[in-house]
């Protein structure tokens, strides 16, 4: 009987230290070495779990869909709109603050990169409509643009100045759709 693969877990571990580094130094910064460094791995390595850099992005984006959604389902509130709002901006136990700042450096990269950019507007489209459902239409195509667009900005705000905005986002952006409610 052979051993059993560690092959996912080591992609786990590479991915949580490109996360790390891309977080602390931006997308420039997350060089293969930087990574390889922060993981305590060979560069090789690296190589042998991920093609290239652009497929650690790809892998990050998706990691980062995927426990956002998770975050969201671990929600006890009662309104699914107000549950994917705390699940993206409260500050709690289950916020993850690296993660936040992975989101700002792939916005800003998606920026400079066609397939990223691409893939980010195609999530920013799903997300859209993601949010109109869980407001049980209650919300139109900009309203809940406008609420992925504050949960977007609070999380740039929050990557440059944690200290100053932290706790001011989910409750303001729940006071918004709020308002909206009683229009």
């Amino acid at each position: 009987m052979g051993r059993p693969s560690n092959r996912e877990a080591r992609r786990a571990e590479i991915l949580e230290a490109f996360a790390r580094v891309l977080a602390d130094h931006g997308y420039a910064g997350a060089t293969i070495a930087a990574v390889a460094t922060e993981a305590e791995v060979a560069p090789g390595l690296i190589h042998y779990h991920f093609e290239d850099k652009e497929d650690l992005l790809a892998s990050l984006l998706s990691d980062l869909v995927a426990r956002f959604r998770l975050r969201i389902r671990d929600r006890d509130e009662l309104d699914p709109l107000l549950a994917y709002v705390d699940g993206a901006l409260r500050l709690d136990d289950l916020a993850d603050i690296t993660a936040a700042r992975c989101w700002v450096g792939l916005f800003a990269e998606a920026i400079r990169n066609p397939t990223l950019f691409k893939r980010m507007r195609k999530l920013i489209d799903a997300e859209i409509t993601t949010i109109r459902a869980r407001s049980g239409d209650r919300l139109d195509a900009h309203q809940a643009g406008a609420v992925l667009a504050f949960i977007i900005g609070a999380l740039i705000l929050g990557a440059f100045a944690p200290k100053k905005t932290a706790g001011f986002a989910a409750p303001g952006l729940r006071s918004l759709i709020a308002s909206w409610n009683t229009d």
